[in-house]
C-alpha cells in the first residue's frame, strides 16, 4: 500500500521523503491539500496512510483534509505532524488518528507509518513518485 505525505514546507517534505525511501516505503508526496485530494479522488490509487502537516498554508489545513478524505476512504489512517498543539486544543483524537509534534524523530515517524501501512521494506524500490 502507498503512503501519501502532505507537507507544504519543502525541506521537511524532502527530509521525510528521504526517510520513507530509505525504509523502502512506497509513497507519494505533495505540498497542498488540493494536490492530495487530486490523488485521493482516484479510487485506483491505493493509499493506506495519510501523513499531513496540520498547517498547510493556504487552502485546507490538515484537519479539513483528513475529514474530507475519511468521507471518501473511511478506513484510512491519518498521522498529523505539527509544530503547535493549538489546532488540536480540546480535540480528542479518534483511533485512526495519531499526532507527531515537531520537532520529532523522522525515524520514529517512519516506523509508525510502516507499521500502520502494513508495509514491508521493498528491497528494489525504484524511487519515490513526486507530485507538485
Amino acid at each position: 500500500m502507498t503512503v501519501l505525505l502532505v507537507e507544504d514546507d519543502a525541506v521537511v517534505r524532502l527530509t521525510l521523503a528521504d526517510f520513507f525511501e530509505a525504509a523502502g516505503l512506497e509513497f507519494l508526496e505533495v505540498g497542498t491539500a488540493e494536490d492530495a485530494m487530486a490523488i485521493l479522488d482516484n479510487p485506483a490509487q491505493p493509499i493506506s496512510v495519510l501523513v499531513t502537516d496540520l498547517d498547510l498554508g493556504s487552502g485546507d489545513n490538515g484537519l479539513a483534509l483528513a475529514a474530507k478524505v475519511r468521507q471518501r476512504r473511511p478506513g484510512l489512517r491519518v498521522i498529523y505532524e505539527t509544530g503547535s498543539a493549538e489546532m488540536l486544543a480540546g480535540r480528542t483524537l479518534a483511533g485512526w488518528e495519531q499526532v507527531f509534534y515537531k520537532p520529532f524523530s523522522p525515524s520514529a515517524l517512519t516506523a509508525t507509518v510502516s507499521a500502520l501501512s502494513g508495509s514491508r521494506p521493498l528491497r528494489n524500490y525504484p524511487g519515490r513518485q513526486r507530485h507538485s
